[in-house]
């Protein structure tokens, strides 16, 4: 049995006591797990109820309750707004409690009652709607949905950039999509080229350096002339690099470095520009700090297998703010400015690609990708440790797909941490991810709610839920999103509780409905006229099977053979159950493009899949939901999917790149009959 005294501290720091298992059974959590979850959570403090928080969230229009410090008798407010203008009022009592009164200017306001003062947000009651990013006149929005990595550009090096993107949203644009959504470009390691997903990111306030573009700052000839350098042999490597049809990460990682540091030593040492200064002052103590740990991993990677744990370094490097970690920098002050310039460059190209997607036409332009989590040895945990759950993972609790459930190796937020500093984390975060484009995917959006957190050195089984503070969350994902001018589309695939998805709705964050999983009880394909309002649609995702791969069976193949099946399960009863998926599969695609007559259903080969592929591209366009993304990998019908969940071998997982330039990708015969059924499906002319 839990003691009496940590159960009511496990609910004081919004950990879940009990939870229901996929299978309905209710589960309690051991007191074990307790106690080291306990020991995590609550290091980072607990609640208190003697004043105002670090920031008060408020939704305009309707008052806002507010915690008091006991005794206190303020009966007036003073607000000074973002703009400088100040207003004063008088507290009201809402719902037993003293409340400001309804506000409606959005913003960060500097609030004072009495004594005390705090931050107060004033979000708008939703996300911008994409009735208010798209005119009527174009047809209903459609998107891409792109892996950035797998994008191929002439002398890419074997890593597809941002000027693919930027190519590739101008292609697309012509051919009347409103958006191209890419894959997370955050932060990684320098020095761990072996660790590639771009869900497991060192930080994501900042990008990914391999994908920046050197010709987003650079001429032609000057790009060249680096590469060539580094003689033939270096040349010939590059050349085989780009045509392979999977990314050697280690490699093309290397010779990008090699690339970058001939462009920062030979062009932007002797000549530093006034726009990388700017950058740079602009990005403050976060990025300084940034490449300051890019600086020490590099460092202490080389010294020692456990030197990529910055957990494992001498004390005082653990610190940012040491005087030891301030010699050091300045010590190797060289290698941070290397960092400061790879940063300034990935950010200049995603610029670059984001005003090329709006000024070929996009209504919305990149819809960017933020991941549920970053690692625990990475930039961000090591510069903020007091926000993060250093010394806990996230995953799953055990499931019929996962029986032993999941452990994805990342850490989250601690709800103390950012209660306590007025949400800065998660604010900074979401900036990050809506800076240069039209849109925002938030991976395993119910993260706002709650996630399953499990005590480090544990299995998935021993973890627990912990809840977080939803409603200040949303509506600060709606406050910057209406900055931006963005859209935001949830991932709320899986678990979600009952009113997840109604307060997602009220905000203005749409779900995802994707073709797979849009079934009734009885196992039909649900017609597209039926699929919500409220979520975007989908034919398929990077974690599942591609349309032509899930016809074909490759998914199973792959399953089967790294052993993927859930034990007691016979893999001829999981393919005959595939075979009576895809008899409703080609109904319901006949159905719903008023094909009078069923016709034979395609054979589960390359040549029987295409059809299919064209019919669940025109269905996902012609649902109710009001934007429909159609992968890559569906518009040109390939058959592998770029990630299968629960592998870290055997698989190319985050390797796979597509055929072809980025300048003619959509240009076969099979991509443009599947644009022309999105632009017929969304109504466009």
């Amino acid at each position: 049995m839990n003691n009496p005294n940590e159960t009511e501290r496990a609910r004081n720091a919004g950990l879940c006591l009990r939870w229901r298992d996929a299978g309905g059974r209710m589960r309690a959590v051991s007191p074990e797990s307790l106690r080291r979850l306990l020991a995590v959570v609550e290091s980072h403090g607990q609640p208190t109820d003697t004043g105002l928080p670090a920031m008060v969230v408020s939704v305009a229009g309707r008052p806002t309750p507010l915690s008091l410090p006991p005794g206190e008798a303020a009966t007036t407010f003073r607000l000074t707004l973002e703009n400088g203008e100040t207003m004063e009022g008088a507290l009201r009592q809402f719902r037993g409690r003293t409340a400001l009164p309804a506000l409606r200017v959005h913003g960060y306001h500097r609030l004072e009652i009495g004594a005390q003062a705090t931050t107060l947000a004033v979000a708008p009651a939703s996300c911008p709607p994409l009735s208010s990013l798209v005119d009527g006149e174009g047809g209903r929005p459609w998107a891409l949905g792109v892996q950035t990595y797998g994008l191929r550009m002439p002398g890419d090096g074997g890593i597809g950039h941002f000027g693919a993107v930027a190519t590739l949203s101008r292609l697309a644009a012509r051919r009347g999509a409103d958006a191209l959504a890419i894959s997370p470009a955050h932060a990684m390691f320098a020095a761990r080229p072996g660790q590639y997903s771009p869900y497991s990111p060192s930080s994501r306030l900042f990008l990914n350096v391999l994908l920046a573009d050197p010709l987003a700052v650079f001429d032609t000839a000057t790009v060249h002339a680096a590469m060539q350098k580094n003689g033939p042999a270096h040349v010939e490597a590059l050349r085989k690099l780009e045509d392979a049809p999977l990314i050697d990460w280690p490699e093309a990682t290397a010779r990008r470095y090699q690339l970058l540091r001939r462009l920062h030593d030979e062009r932007i040492v002797p000549h530093p520009p006034a726009e990388l200064a700017a950058f740079r002052k602009a990005g403050g103590t976060a990025l300084e700090q940034h490449a300051i740990f890019e600086t020490l991993h590099g460092y202490f990677t080389t010294r020692g297998a456990r030197g990529g744990d910055w957990r494992h370094w001498p004390v005082a490097m653990r610190q940012p703010a040491s005087p030891e970690v301030a010699r050091f920098a300045a010590e190797f002050a060289q290698e941070v400015n290397f960092h400061i310039f790879t940063q300034w460059l990935a950010a200049k190209s995603l610029a670059v690609a984001a005003n090329a997607a709006r000024a070929a036409g996009m209504r919305i332009g990149v819809i960017a990708d933020m991941a549920v989590g970053i690692d625990p040895t990475g930039s961000e945990c090591w510069a903020r440790q007091q926000e993060f759950l250093v010394g806990a993972s996230i995953g799953a609790p055990p499931d019929a797909l996962s029986p032993l459930g999941q452990d994805w190796g990342l850490t989250t937020f601690s709800p103390a941490g950012l209660r306590a500093t007025g949400y800065r984390a998660f604010i900074e975060t979401l900036r990050a991810g809506f800076a240069h484009g039209g849109g925002l995917r938030i991976d395993h959006v119910m993260a706002m709610e709650r996630l399953w957190v499990i005590p480090q050195g544990g299995s998935s089984a021993e973890g627990a839920y912990l809840s977080f503070p939803v409603r200040d969350l949303m509506p600060l994902v709606a406050l910057e999103a209406e900055r931006a001018h963005a859209v935001v589309i949830g991932e709320d695939l899986g678990t979600v509780t009952p009113g997840f998805r109604r307060a997602a709705q009220r905000h203005g964050i749409l779900g995802m409905n994707v073709l797979f999983f849009e079934r009734t009880a009885q196992g039909a394909f649900r017609p597209p006229a039926t699929w919500s309002a409220n979520a975007a649609a989908f034919t398929t995702t990077h974690d599942l099977p591609t349309v032509a791969g899930w016809w074909q069976g490759v998914d199973l193949d792959w399953r089967e053979k790294l052993g993927q099946f859930a034990p007691g399960t016979d893999p001829a009863s999981v393919r005959a159950g595939r075979e009576t998926d895809r008899t409703a599969l080609w109904s319901a695609l006949n159905v719903a493009s008023g094909a009078k007559k069923t016709p034979e259903k395609p054979p589960a080969t390359p040549a029987g899949a295409r059809p299919v592929v064209d019919g669940a591209v025109g269905f996902v366009a012609s649902t109710a939901c009001p934007l429909a993304v159609v992968p890559m990998e569906d518009m040109l019908g390939l058959p592998e999917q770029p990630n299968l969940p629960g592998t870290t071998g055997g698989h190319p997982n985050w390797r796979r790149r597509y055929p072809g330039m980025a300048a003619t990708v959509l240009s076969g015969a099979d991509a443009r009959r599947r644009v022309n059924r999105l632009r017929t499906g969304r109504g466009h002319a």
